[in-house]
């Protein structure tokens, strides 16, 4: 991938990211951090610490927390970050549910990807068959409710969605690393 594209596509990976983790309707919830079972990291992994700035925006990625212009998210408290896979998992409580919003983010050597579980009829057939337990088809309270799955995968199957790729991934979202350094589109 050229670099310049990468670079260019770099701030939609933080921005989708975050609006991901900010969302008020997310169509699949977990019922636990994922992969279950396993210790939150205490930090954000170095190669993805790093500033980027575009046209006078800038968004720091520290050592535990996210600065989106105003926006501040930190580890721990607005979002648990785990490990499995090759991918770091962003899980965030829904408040209207209380079940958890996961994001992952796949990394290879020098780039990453941002990727969401839909609930397209491809995921729901194949993560029936995957899991034990079959995703469950709720509707929040309130109106207006939406409907959502909800999933409760052990960490073994966890790691089968993973590895299946059971995921939505946008090629051209991916990005170099920035291992610290600041990154100008």
């Amino acid at each position: 991938m050229d670099l310049k594209i990468c670079m260019r596509h770099f701030p939609f990976i933080v921005l989708a990211a975050v609006m991901v983790l900010t969302s008020c309707n997310p169509t699949v919830q977990f019922s636990e951090p994922m992969p279950p079972g396993r210790l939150n990291l205490p930090n954000i992994p170095k190669a993805m610490r790093g500033v980027i700035a575009d046209d006078g925006d800038k968004t720091v990625i520290g050592k535990d927390t996210l600065w989106i212009g105003d926006d501040v998210l930190v580890n721990g408290e607005d979002f648990l970050l785990r490990r499995m896979a090759g991918h770091i998992m962003m899980n965030k409580r829904v408040a209207e549910t209380g079940h958890w919003e996961v994001l992952a983010i796949r990394k290879t050597k020098d780039s990453m990807y941002l990727c969401q579980f839909d609930d397209d009829s491809e995921f729901v057939q194949r993560t029936t068959a995957l899991l034990e337990v079959a995703p469950e088809t709720l509707t929040t309270e309130g109106k207006p409710g939406y409907k959502y799955s909800l999933l409760s995968p052990s960490a073994k199957e966890f790691k089968q969605l993973l590895q299946a790729r059971l995921y939505s991934e946008d090629e051209e979202g991916a990005c170099l690393l920035p291992k610290g350094g600041e990154v100008r589109p």
